[in-house]
């Protein structure tokens, strides 16, 4: 009987191994379902593990760049709510489908925070070798999980000039819900046992606990850095924006009204946010290390 019992335990673990890895660790790849209203070009940046594909914007002014990342499971036309303001300003955009999401290569590795990195990483580098693409400055907005993986690049690459985060969380916690969507995990011990696994499977288990920890990566933005927040925020609660007003040197951090963890950008004084602290930290860099 005991070993029907172990027999059965061990066959709902692979089952729930399975499912986890279908579900939650492996991104659903979302078609376009718009496209932009402006005249647009289709890029693809290469890469050793694959080929991010994405869209590019061309302003008149050309004041600088904008690159925009995405969340988790989600891909580049569901950005382009952040679109027609920005390009009217004047700023060129450039807007792609993360490694395994989208139109984007699928990777060797499970799709992780790596993965997210590196496409932010190989997309400045192809915004600044390109000479038509106005480069002088670029401005990176990332939403939920590409916030926190734009923080993490924007730690070390002092390429971009600032950065805007919107909804994003700022704990494993929080990261482990907004990845698991409608799947209800209790952070301990499930919820942390799954972010575990989900960084082993990236193979950056050991980085994320000693180069990547949030604590260090918040405190050390090389760039100014705004942060912007729903208080209706019920996937990554308000709560997340605690460490960003306490322990970081995160320049403004500002909470808006609007429901949902997708609509910041609805609430009527967004924008003046985002071009209100572009203008007023121009040039600066932020040398204050914790």
């Amino acid at each position: 009987m005991s070993y029907l019992l172990f027999f059965a335990f061990f066959v709902f673990i692979l089952f729930l191994r399975s499912y986890i890895i279908l579900h939650i660790f492996t991104p659903k790849r979302k078609k376009d379902k718009k496209y932009p209203q402006s005249t647009f070009e289709n890029i693809e940046i290469r890469m050793e593990i694959g080929a991010v594909r994405g869209w590019y914007i061309r302003s008149d002014k050309g004041k600088g760049c904008f690159l925009l990342i995405h969340g988790w499971g989600s891909n580049k036309s569901d950005m382009l709510r952040y679109v027609d303001p920005i390009v009217a300003s004047g700023y060129d955009v450039v807007m792609i489908d993360v490694l395994g999401h989208g139109q984007s290569d699928s990777v060797q590795k499970q799709v992780s925070i790596e993965s997210f990195v590196q496409t932010i990483t190989s997309t400045i580098d192809y915004v600044t070798e390109r000479p038509d693409i106005s480069c002088k400055s670029i401005y990176v907005l990332g939403h939920s999980m590409g916030g926190i993986a734009a923080s993490i690049v924007n730690a070390q690459d002092s390429r971009i000039h600032a950065l805007i985060t919107d909804s994003m969380p700022t704990s494993l916690k929080s990261i482990s819900n907004s990845m698991a969507e409608k799947v209800t995990l209790p952070y301990m011990p499930i919820g942390w046992l799954f972010v575990s696994w989900f960084l082993l499977r990236g193979g950056v288990f050991l980085k994320a606990r000693k180069e990547w920890r949030l604590e260090k990566i918040l405190k050390n933005q090389q760039s100014p850095s705004l942060a912007i927040h729903s208080m209706q925020d019920k996937k990554v609660p308000i709560s997340n924006l605690g460490v960003l007003k306490n322990a970081s040197n995160f320049k403004q951090v500002i909470k808006v009204e609007t429901k949902g963890h997708h609509n910041c950008v609805k609430d009527p004084f967004f924008w003046n946010y985002v071009f209100q602290f572009i203008e007023s930290n121009k040039g600066d860099i932020v040398n204050e290390k914790y």
